[in-house]
């Protein structure tokens, strides 16, 4: 008989846990709901509805001041969301028509898309075989006269080679912009992701291990660039100055008082939240170390806490008996565990990047995007193929391991019994 649920076997993740694998997401309480009800009857639901001395009253203000607190950095802007968040941060580092902005092929569109946005030229490259973050030789390769910067994106979470990337950065004279939308919690040696550049962007979307539905915010260390993200934010205004003072040609980014609300209770949550993920994390770690055919990526130094989106780890197929990806994602399926491959799919691949659909952007004479049908990534399409595998960030919050257990369970029932796929 069959012992594989594919055919017809029982399930290896059934009602015993007695609660969905993966939990409902996001994590709320009284804490939301009084502050909810608190802006409510403020009847001052915009933070321009109060002034430089009530900011200690302003969700939004008190969201930035505790977010910075825990990720690290020394100035926040709270915005709508967190492609706005990048395209904020490429006007305040004063990106150009025409400018050249290397990213990496596996990120979600928006990090491509805001350079356009800004009138940028978004040249993508690939990511490392062992982490699947931005290829710090794939960097110095894409340079030319044309760069101005770098948005590396800590995929997963998982903080990128920011040492080499600044190094890239000093030697030729260009900004650094860490998407850092996965990575709420995360550490680099030490030092929170999105602390590391010239700016941090952040995404607060619903999915997000910090949430408020939609939404977004920078941090940077730098005080001249974030007063130039809060007025590109801020309809041109500058803070501190008369409320009629405009001084840069800016759109109205801000975040409402219900988002600043529920994201500054969230952000009260992060910390023992991302605690309790890695912790799952490196438990299911030396699980996967265990079963041939599984890898976790290695965090060495570089990974000092992974506050991930989604856990990214490793399949081989050759200690599967040759069995492809695909078909051992469809056996953990029937298992009962849902796994993706996060954003892996190289961006170039779609129709926007193929048919270059830019609409009216606005580049100097003789200067237009690369032919992208022609840009290859290797790496990032083997691991789309072959090996990238990821479990939403959902699956890792239990107080105990008894979700961790399930998983590694059904992956070694898999490869005991890989003979039936085979």
């Amino acid at each position: 008989m069959a012992k594989l649920a594919i055919n017809g076997g029982p399930k290896a993740v059934n009602e015993q846990l007695g609660k969905p694998l993966y939990a409902e997401w996001p994590e709320i309480g009284d804490e939301e709901r009084d502050a909810l009800m608190a802006v409510l009857e403020s009847r001052r639901w915009w933070r321009g509805g109060y002034g430089e001395d009530e900011l200690d009253k302003c969700w939004v203000a008190k969201f930035e001041n505790a977010f910075m607190e825990y990720q690290g950095g020394k100035y926040a802007v709270a915005c709508t969301n967190g492609t706005q968040a990048i395209e904020m941060a490429l006007k305040a580092v004063g990106i150009q028509p025409g400018d050249e902005i290397i990213v990496p092929c596996s990120t979600f569109v928006a990090t491509a898309t805001a350079c356009v946005l800004v009138n940028g030229i978004p040249i993508i490259v690939d990511v490392e075989p062992e982490t699947y973050q931005i290829d710090p030789d794939a960097i110095e390769g894409a340079i030319t006269p044309r760069t101005a910067g770098i948005i590396p994106v800590h995929n997963g979470g998982f903080p990128c080679d920011m040492d080499r990337i600044n190094a890239i950065a000093e030697k030729h004279g260009l900004f650094v912009i860490e998407d850092s939308a996965h990575a709420q919690g995360s550490q680099y040696k030490g030092k929170g992701c999105g602390t590391l550049g010239d700016f941090g962007t952040f995404s607060l979307q619903m999915g997000k291990t910090l949430t408020c539905g939609e939404g977004g915010i920078v941090i940077t260390n730098d005080e001249e660039l974030a007063g130039k993200a809060y007025a590109f934010h801020h309809i041109g205004r500058f803070s501190g100055r008369p409320f009629y003072e405009f001084h840069l040609v800016a759109s109205n980014l801000r975040m409402t008082e219900w988002q600043g609300a529920i994201a500054y209770c969230q952000t009260k949550r992060l910390p023992e939240q991302t605690e309790r993920r890695d912790k799952n994390a490196l438990y299911f770690e030396d699980g996967l170390r265990q079963i041939p055919g599984m890898a976790p990526l290695e965090r060495g130094e570089r990974c000092t806490r992974w506050g991930f989106y989604y856990y990214l780890f490793k399949f081989i197929s050759d200690e599967f008996e040759g069995l492809s990806r695909q078909k051992f994602v469809e056996a953990m399926a029937a298992e009962g565990v849902s796994l993706g491959a996060g954003h892996m799919h190289p961006i170039q691949d779609n129709p926007l990047f193929r048919n270059r659909h830019f609409g009216p952007v606005c580049y100097p004479d003789g200067i237009e995007p690369p032919d992208y049908s022609q840009t290859q990534t290797p790496v990032a399409q083997n691991a789309l193929d072959n090996e990238a595998l990821t479990l939403g960030h959902q699956a890792f919050a239990d107080h105990d391991t008894r979700s961790m257990d399930l998983i590694l369970d059904a992956i070694r029932k898999v490869r005991e019994n890989v003979g039936e796929l085979v």
